[in-house]
C-alpha cells in the first residue's frame, strides 16, 4: 500500500513530503512535528472524519434506485476537517497559508486557502450506469477493473459467484471450494442479473467498510488511559479537559480489555501475563501472585495500551478480514531497549498474511526519538534481504535468529527525519537499510563528550 502526504506551513512543519509504504518511521527531536504528521495522516486516511453523516440505505438484494446509495463518500466539509484537527489537538497548527495533500489508492484530499477538495477513487457510478442500461458486459468490465486494484473486492467477486454456483452443483465439501473457484472462475463468465445485484450490493458494503475502517491512533499519553478508564465519571464531573482523541482511544482500549481477556507479556518479564478478572486489569507473575495494572511498572502500563487495542481491532469479526492499520507515537516509552526490539517483532509479525492491495492497506507508522527503534527495524529489514536472496541457503539459519514472520520487505518500508521543519528520507533503497549515521548520531554526541572528558583528564 503506497500513499503520499504533502504538508506545508502547518505547525512546526514548514515543508514535508512523505512517500508512505506499509511500514514507516519518523524520527526527530522533541516538538519537531512528528506527532503532527502522524495525526494528520490518521485524519486524512479517515474520510468519515471530514464528511457530513450519510444516511445508510442498504438492503440485501435491493433494487438500486439512486446512485447516491452506492457512493458513500459525499458532502465533504472543511468545518468537519477542522473539528477532526481540534479532536487531535492540532487545530492551532492550521494557518492561512497551510497546505495539506493526501494521495492514496482509495481517495485524494487537498486543503488549500481554507477550502477542501476530495476525490473518491472507488467510484461505483460506472457500474451502476452499465447495470441500468442492462449492459452486463460493461458491468463485468467495471468489476474486473475494481478487482485488479482491490484484492478484497476480487475475493468478494469470486466468492459471490463461486459460492452460489458451487452449491447449485450439489457440492457440500467445503474444503474443495477453493479448488472449485480456481478451476471454474474467470472474469468473462456470463453473469445473471441476480448475481450482478449481489456483487453490486457487496461492492457497496465493501466501500462503506473502507470509509469507516480508520487507522488506529495510539498516542504517547497512552499510560493515562488506565487512569481515565476507571475515573472517567470523575473527570466529567469536575470538567477536566481531556483531548477527544484520547477519550476515543480510551474507549477502544476499554473494549479491548474486555474482549482480550489475557495476554502473554513474558517478553517484558519471564512468566508474566495480563488478565482481565471481573473487569479489573491485573498483571500476573504466577497463577497466584498478581497486582493491579495501575500499580504495576510503567513498562506494563505503556505496552498494554499498544498491544490490546491492536489485537482487538485485528480480531474483530469480519469476513473477509478488514485490514488494520495503526499509528504509534513513541513505541519505546518506558521500555528497555531489548523490550523495544521484541515489541517491534510482535507488531510486525505475520505481515505475510496482509490482505488487500487497497482497502486502506495494512499501514504501520511509528514516530520515535529512539535509535534502538531504528536499529531494531534495520535488523528486520536486513533479515528479509539476506534471508530471501536468490539461491539463499541462509533462510533457515536467519529464521532461527529472527522469525521470518517478522521480517520487513525493504520495498514496503520508508523512514524520514525531521530537521528544522522539513522532512528528508533517511532510508537507503540500494542497501535496503536506514542510514547508519542517523542511528549513530545520538550515540556519537554522547561518546564525543566522554572522549573530551577522558582527554582532559589524561592531559593533566
Amino acid at each position: 500500500m503506497k500513499s503520499k502526504l504533502i504538508v506545508k506551513n502547518f505547525g512546526a512543519i514548514k515543508s514535508a513530503s512523505l512517500d508512505l509504504r506499509s511500514v514507516n518511521v519518523i524520527i526527530g527531536p522533541q516538538a519537531s512535528g512528528k506527532s503532527t504528521l502522524a495525526k494528520l495522516y490518521t485524519i486524512c486516511n479517515s474520510p468519515e472524519l471530514y464528511h457530513n453523516p450519510v444516511e445508510k440505505k442498504f438492503s440485501y438484494l435491493s433494487t438500486i434506485q439512486n446512485i447516491h446509495d452506492l457512493n458513500v463518500f459525499k458532502e465533504v466539509s472543511i468545518a468537519k476537517f477542522k473539528e477532526a484537527l481540534d479532536d487531535y489537538s492540532i487545530l492551532n497548527c492550521l494557518k492561512s497559508n497551510s497546505e495539506i495533500e493526501f494521495i492514496s489508492q482509495t481517495h485524494s484530499l487537498k486543503i488549500k486557502n481554507n477550502k477542501i477538495f476530495f476525490e473518491d477513487k472507488i467510484d461505483l457510478k460506472s457500474i451502476f450506469d452499465s447495470f441500468e442500461k442492462k449492459d452486463f458486459d460493461g458491468v463485468k468490465k467495471e468489476f474486473k477493473k475494481l478487482a485488479e486494484i482491490s484484492d478484497r473486492f476480487n475475493f468478494i467477486y469470486k466468492f459471490t459467484i463461486g459460492w452460489e454456483r458451487y452449491l447449485r452443483h450439489d457440492n457440500s465439501d467445503i474444503e474443495k471450494f477453493d479448488e472449485y473457484i480456481q478451476k471454474n472462475f474467470n472474469y468473462n463468465l456470463d453473469l445473471t442479473e441476480r448475481e450482478i445485484k449481489k456483487i453490486i450490493d457487496s461492492a457497496r458494503v465493501f466501500k462503506e467498510q473502507i470509509f469507516h475502517n480508520n487507522p488506529l491512533y495510539i498516542p504517547s499519553e497512552r499510560t493515562l488511559v488506565n487512569i481515565i478508564k476507571h475515573a472517567f465519571i470523575s473527570f466529567k464531573k469536575f470538567d477536566i479537559p481531556i483531548p477527544n482523541h484520547l477519550i476515543n482511544f480510551t474507549s477502544i482500549y476499554t473494549n479491548a480489555t474486555f474482549k482480550v481477556k489475557n495476554l502473554d507479556i513474558s517478553f517484558l518479564k519471564p512468566s508474566t501475563f495480563y488478565k482481565n478478572v471481573n473487569g479489573e486489569d491485573r498483571i500476573y507473575f504466577s497463577s497466584r501472585k498478581s497486582i493491579k495494572l495501575t500499580e504495576s511498572a510503567s513498562g506494563f502500563q505503556s505496552i498494554l495500551p499498544i498491544l490490546l487495542p491492536i489485537i482487538y481491532e485485528k480480531n474483530k469479526e469480519s469476513y473477509p478480514k478488514l485490514n488494520y492499520s495503526f499509528v504509534i507515537e513513541e513505541p519505546e516509552t518506558n521500555l528497555f531497549p531489548k523490550a523495544q526490539y521484541d515489541l517491534l517483532k510482535i507488531l510486525e509479525k505475520d505481515r505475510s498474511d496482509d490482505f488487500g492491495k487497497i482497502d486502506k492497506g495494512i499501514v504501520h507508522i511509528y514516530t520515535t526519538h529512539s535509535p534502538f527503534i531504528l536499529s531494531s527495524l534495520n535488523n528486520l529489514l536486513f533479515a528479509f534481504s539476506k534471508g530471501t536472496e536468490k539461491d539463499s541457503i541462509n533462510e533457515i539459519d536467519i529464521d532461527s535468529i529472527i522469525s521470518k514472520k517478522s521480517w520487513i520487505n525493504p520495498n514496503d518500508f520508508s523512514a524520514f527525519q525531521i530537521i528544522d521543519g522539513k522532512t528528508k528520507s533517511v532510508f537507503n533503497r540500494k542497501t535496503g537499510l536506514i542510514e547508519n549515521n542517523i542511528i549513530d548520531s545520538v550515540s556519537e554526541d554522547i561518546i564525543n563528550d566522554f572522549r573530551k572528558i577522558a582527554y582532559i583528564s589524561a592531559s593533566k
